[in-house]
């Protein structure tokens, strides 16, 4: 799975639609999974999922590169 970055939100996989982020609002779960709040609900993510075809090694890189758009 691949995230492409987007103003105030993402897409997943190129899908039609975007996921935008409510208030910038994320819970840690583990070093390599995080809830984030978008429009659409909680979403799970962990570290296997890529942004913009890049790795992270831990949940809090991870989370600065979605964010930072």
């Amino acid at each position: 799975m691949n995230i492409t970055k987007a103003e105030g939100g993402f897409k997943i996989d190129d899908q039609d639609f975007d996921y935008l982020f409510k208030d910038l609002e994320h819970e840690i779960l583990s070093e390599k999974q995080c809830h984030i709040i978008t429009n659409m609900g909680t979403i799970f993510f962990d570290t296997s999922v890529t942004i913009e075809n890049q790795s992270f090694q831990t949940i809090e890189n991870w989370i600065t590169e979605l964010y930072n758009v």
